[in-house]
């Protein structure tokens, strides 16, 4: 695979081209708005993501099947794409998909089964189709490879991870690599609960379309989310130690209430308290997105913007302590202090 020094716009859609996917899904794929992936393709090579962005295209890349890694090299001009295939002769794709492979045949699940299998290990939800593709065509993602053994042999290693680490699974440097490793479509697909406190709820506004949050409402979703108050004290600090402009924050955060308020008052007729939507004006410490049993937090730490923090993925566990019920609560205790809009 060729490395791209300096993402552009062209090399953005060549990606999403290779990728065979709209503005939208890639938009989704990456955890941004699709105003900012038109916007960057629109630039050209006059445009350049944000270093953040940057790393979230290289994993994008890293990620992707060979056959989408060797269209994307074909479409960039001076490329050298790599044919399939090629390398030492050990060709990892088919490992990994042999390997789903046979450990869904040892475990004798269907691939349905087996997806509901691997979703009790990782941070998102596989379908039977995503099964069925693993084993036949596509790479599987490295965590699904790594979830193998652990379902082979839930007494193993496993205990060992939870001993040590409680009900964590997963960290991530800062926001751009945890959307990349679990974009909003993973994280909410299929969802009963959503909850969520923070500052914008960027990922949740702005990642999600309107078009989901009507289907995963109209599908049974009950869903509470918690903005910080844009017309707030909190706000306004928030600005000041980010660096920000005054009223840049607040701005984007009554943006994002305005489009979710949309959301909420075109949902049918009884579907409405379903989505609730509530502002609250106390200092920021955590964003927090708590979806059925799994949990998000990240941290606002001085002087660094909430982007670069670092992202902790906890699933909730029948053992006592661990994350997950310490940052509900924090939610829970937020919420009761909010005003309902």
């Amino acid at each position: 695979m060729t490395p791209v020094q300096r993402w552009t716009g062209r090399e953005t859609k060549a990606l999403r081209h290779a990728l065979r996917m709209s503005i939208r899904d890639f938009a989704v794929h990456l955890g941004v708005a699709e105003r900012t992936v038109s916007k960057w393709e629109a630039g050209g090579d006059c445009v350049n993501p944000r270093p953040e962005m940057q790393a979230a295209l290289d994993t994008a890349l890293a990620h992707a099947a060979d056959e989408a890694q060797h269209r994307f090299a074909s479409a960039l001009p001076h490329a050298n794409p790599p044919a399939p295939g090629s390398g030492d002769g050990l060709d990892l794709g088919a490992a990994a998909r042999e390997q789903v492979a046979r450990t869904r045949q040892a475990l004798g699940l269907s691939v349905g089964d087996f997806a509901a299998a691997l979703a009790r290990t990782l941070t998102w939800r596989p379908t039977g189709d995503d099964v069925t593709n693993w084993e036949t065509s596509t790479v599987p993602p490295g965590d699904v490879v790594l979830a193998l053994s652990a379902i082979l042999d839930p007494s193993g290693a496993g205990n060992v991870g939870e001993e040590r680490f409680g009900d964590l699974i997963a960290v991530h440097p800062n926001r751009s690599e945890f959307s990349t490793s679990l974009p909003p479509d993973r994280l909410l697909g299929g969802a009963s609960t959503v909850r969520a406190v923070g500052l914008s709820l960027n990922l949740l506004s702005q990642g999600y379309p309107d078009r989901r949050w009507h289907d995963l409402v109209e599908a049974g979703a009950h869903v509470r989310l918690l903005f910080l108050n844009p017309a707030g004290q909190a706000v306004q600090a928030r600005e000041a130690e980010e660096g920000f402009p005054a009223g840049q924050l607040s701005g984007l955060t009554k943006l994002n209430i305005e489009t979710l308020m949309r959301v909420r008052d075109r949902l049918p007729d009884g579907l409405q308290d379903r989505m609730e939507l509530a502002v609250y004006d106390d200092t920021l410490r955590f964003n927090v997105i708590l979806v059925d049993d799994l949990c998000v937090a990240q941290p606002y730490l001085a002087e660094s913007r909430g982007v670069d923090s670092p992202a902790f993925v906890a699933r909730r566990s029948q053992a006592r302590g661990g994350l997950y019920p310490v940052f509900e609560q924090h939610f829970e205790t937020q919420w009761r202090r909010g005003q309902q809009l």
